[in-house]
This record gives structure tokens, C-alpha cells and sequence, in this order.
């Protein structure tokens, strides 16, 4: 596994914002990966940062990981490996919209207070190792960030909710429990 120094984090007020954003289109991805999580609900702030975030890198190919990533481990390793086949050397900007789903919506860790990486999480972040791709996932809830994503990714940056009486009543967590997860309840048969 890639051992990274250390994930640079950011709060998307940061004043630092800027020149990091100015930093991404120097980025060299040979026989390497750029990994940009992007966690937080505050989905205007979301939009006009990765809107910034294409002005310098160029456009990001948009892919739901609803439709790759499966409660079936074997399913979901053929679902990816169909996914960067297709992709290929065509699409060099990825954004990867419910990441959420990496950190175990179809396990029983999603309702733990530590997030472990799943085994469809593992292989995803070893696929995208070497994929020489700049690659953004989209997370609803910062807690779905495991160690193992983290030490994958470059950077991190938090989309928190106003502070405001609503904002608020949004973080209420129960048990550890942030209520953000909305997995469908699929039976295999």
C-alpha cells in the first residue's frame, strides 16, 4: 500500500483555498494518482469549490459509485475493473459521486463510531493507485473517510454546514451514528 506523508486538509473557508486551488493544475500524475476527497453536506459550497477545482484541472467525469459498488465483494471487483476499462486513458479528471458508500453503507460498520475500510473500499483505492488519474470523491458525511482512504488520498477538504440552529440539528448524532446514509435496502437472491 502507498504510504502517503501526510493529507493535507482544508475547511473550504480556508484562506489557504486559493493557492491550493492554483497548485492543482501543476499536478503531475505519471505513474501516480491525485486523490481529492470532498466531504461535508454543505453542497453550494461543494459546487462552487469543484466548479474551481475543473477551471484548473479541466472538466471531471462524473460516476456514481451507487452503480459499481455492491454488497456482493466479487460483483463489485467486476464492476470496477468494467469501470477502468471504460474509463481508460480517455478521462484523466474523475469525480466520484457517493463515496459514502466506500466506507461500508452495505456492512455492519456503517453504524460503528470507527470507520474500517471494506473490502470494495480496499480494492477501489488500489485500482486508482497507479491509474494516473486526478480523482475527486464526493462524500456526504466526513466520517466516512477510513484511515486506509486517508492515507490514499493528497488532500481533504470539509464542506461543514452553516453554523446555524439548523445546521446544527443536522449533526445530531446518535450512538455515533450521523443518520447520513441513505443505502437502499437491497435483498440478493
Amino acid at each position: 500500500m502507498k504510504q502517503q506523508t501526510s493529507l493535507r486538509t482544508f475547511s473550504h473557508t480556508d484562506k489557504e483555498i486559493s493557492n491550493y486551488l492554483n497548485e492543482l493544475g501543476d499536478i503531475n500524475l505519471e505513474s501516480s494518482h491525485y486523490l481529492l476527497l470532498a466531504a461535508g453536506a454543505n453542497r453550494s459550497a461543494k459546487k462552487s469549490f469543484l466548479s474551481r477545482v475543473e477551471k484548473k484541472r479541466g472538466e471531471l467525469k462524473e460516476i456514481s459509485l451507487r452503480e459499481i459498488i455492491t454488497p456482493d465483494e466479487e460483483e463489485t471487483y467486476k464492476n470496477i475493473d468494467k469501470m477502468f476499462s471504460y474509463i481508460g486513458e480517455t478521462e484523466k479528471n474523475l469525480i466520484f459521486r457517493h463515496g459514502d458508500i466506500l466506507a461500508g453503507e452495505y456492512t455492519a460498520f456503517s453504524y460503528s463510531t470507527v470507520r474500517y475500510a471494506t473490502p470494495q473500499g480496499k480494492y477501489f483505492l488500489n485500482k486508482i493507485r497507479n491509474s494516473e488519474k486526478f480523482i475527486v470523491v464526493d462524500m456526504n458525511d466526513k466520517d466516512s473517510m477510513d484511515k486506509t482512504m486517508q492515507r490514499y488520498a493528497q488532500a481533504a477538504v470539509f464542506f461543514d454546514e452553516a453554523d446555524s440552529i439548523f445546521g446544527k440539528l443536522k449533526q445530531i448524532r446518535l450512538n455515533g451514528h450521523t443518520f447520513s446514509n441513505k443505502r437502499p435496502f437491497a435483498i440478493k437472491q
